[in-house]
This record gives structure tokens, C-alpha cells and sequence, in this order.
């Protein structure tokens, strides 16, 4: 008989019983330490095609309601965005405590968050057959993960709409480069009308990154960013809207 398998990342030190818990309801289960990820440079970045086994059915990430900092609340983000799978990926939040917690946001909402109390094996193999679609997300927000070349992030308009001129900004991390090009794949050469590039401001209390070009995006082009850090939203507006006070066109929140 063939399992189904699922992979168990535990973020704390001694773990809960997770793993005994999915291989009682009938899941093959691999369990990662998340230090052990850490321990690699980009480690994080290498689950991604574990991630992708279509034989693997469901990601487990389990720990006390602190361990889920706002940087690995990021990365869950990015690889769950990341992922190119056919059939989608039960993706869940297991808290090992009572505790606050921030949910998660309408973006991720196929992400399940279960409680101590929560018979939450039992309900990932319920739903293996069925898991929840990925919701649509107001504008291209598309993570490239490559263990070497880091975490790249590919941003447009939404499909069918097209804008003339850019500024991309984020919350919670910095760009170090950016760059035009085709849908799909980021770019190793790159034109840019006008770029800036280290604009740095405030919305909302809070602090923003921002490049910014006169190129227009959209019908098969988009913008690529390579993030240091990890950040916890996204948006897209136009290339002198800060200054002409119009606001934010699109905004993603990761975490």
C-alpha cells in the first residue's frame, strides 16, 4: 500500500507529537528540524522541491505561538507562493500552545491554522482529496527561489492589465537589485528608463523599501527584485505616486 506522505517541519527545540499524530491517521511523514534549515545558507529556500514531490500531499509546520516570528512567517509565505504544483498543497500552521497568534492573511488563506485542541491529522487526510485552491492574489506577486541565487521576486499588474510606469516597494526587507523583463523568468540583462533605486519611506507607521522605473509592465513583462531579508508585504503603485500623494494601487501582506 502506498501512503500519502507529508513533510513535518518542527520550529522548536523538543517538538510536540506531530509526527506519532499524522502517521496514525495514515500519512508517510518526514520531519525537519527548522534549525537544521537555518543551518544552511538559503536552507529554507532547499525545501522547495521537497515541497513539490506531487507525492507529497501535505506541509505541517509545528511550534509554540512565538517560535512563528514574522521572518519564518515569511518564508512559509514565499514557498507556499512559490510552489508550481498541478495539484495544490494542504499547507498548515500547528500551534503547540494556547497563545497569540497573528492570522493569517486573506492572501494565504488556503493556509489552515489549528489549535493544541484541534484533531488537526484527522482533518488533513479529510481534506487530502480536496484541498483548498490557492486564493487570487490582486496583482502578480511570483517568488524565484534558487538556493544560490537567493530569493527573487517577480511583480506585475494583474493579467490583462497593463501599466506604464512602476514603483514596487516592501515592507520588512530591502532590494538589492532589479531589473524588466519577460513573464516567467528573471532576467540576466535588463533595461531600465529612470531607474531608482534605495527609495525608502513610511505608510502607515510603517517603513518601506522602493525601486521604481519608467517602464511599463504588464502583456507578458514584468519587474524582478532580489530581497534581502524577508518581507512582510508587497505593493505596486506608479513611479511618481508618493510624490503626487495618489496612494497604493496594489498591496499584498505576506505575514
Amino acid at each position: 500500500m502506498i501512503f500519502p506522505k507529508a513533510v513535518l517541519c518542527q520550529l522548536g527545540e523538543g517538538g510536540g507529537d506531530e509526527e506519532a499524530q499524522l502517521r496514525s491517521v495514515g500519512f508517510a511523514t518526514g520531519s525537519i528540524g527548522w534549525k537544521e534549515i537555518d543551518m544552511q545558507r538559503n536552507g529554507w529556500i532547499q525545501l522547495l522541491p521537497v515541497l513539490e514531490d506531487p507525492a507529497v500531499l501535505a506541509w505541517v509546520i509545528a511550534g509554540e505561538p512565538d517560535d512563528f516570528t514574522p521572518a519564518i512567517r515569511s518564508q512559509i509565505a514565499l514557498l507556499t507562493l512559490a510552489m508550481r504544483r498541478e495539484k495544490p498543497l494542504l499547507v498548515a500552521l500547528r500551534l503547540q500552545s494556547e497563545g497569540a497568534f497573528v492570522d493569517v492573511p486573506p492572501a494565504l488563506a488556503q493556509v489552515l491554522l489549528f489549535k493544541p485542541a484541534d484533531a488537526f491529522a484527522a482533518k488533513l487526510m479529510a481534506l487530502r482529496v480536496r484541498p483548498r485552491p490557492a486564493p487570487e492574489l490582486p496583482f502578480v506577486c511570483l517568488p524565484h527561489l534558487d538556493p544560490l541565487l537567493g530569493l527573487w521576486l517577480e511583480v506585475s499588474p494583474p493579467l490583462g492589465a497593463r501599466q506604464e510606469d512602476f514603483m514596487i516597494g516592501v515592507f520588512g526587507g530591502e532590494i538589492s537589485a532589479f531589473g524588466v523583463g519577460p513573464s516567467g523568468v528573471v532576467p540576466e540583462k535588463s533595461s531600465l528608463h529612470y531607474p531608482q533605486l534605495g527609495i525608502r519611506g513610511d505608510i502607515g507607521g510603517r517603513e518601506f523599501f522602493a525601486c521604481a522605473a519608467k517602464n511599463a509592465l504588464g502583456e507578458g513583462v514584468s519587474c524582478y527584485l532580489r530581497l534581502e531579508g524577508f518581507p512582510e508585504g508587497v505593493f505596486l503603485t506608479r513611479y511618481e505616486a508618493m510624490e503626487a500623494q495618489e496612494g497604493i494601487l496594489y498591496a499584498l501582506e505576506l505575514v
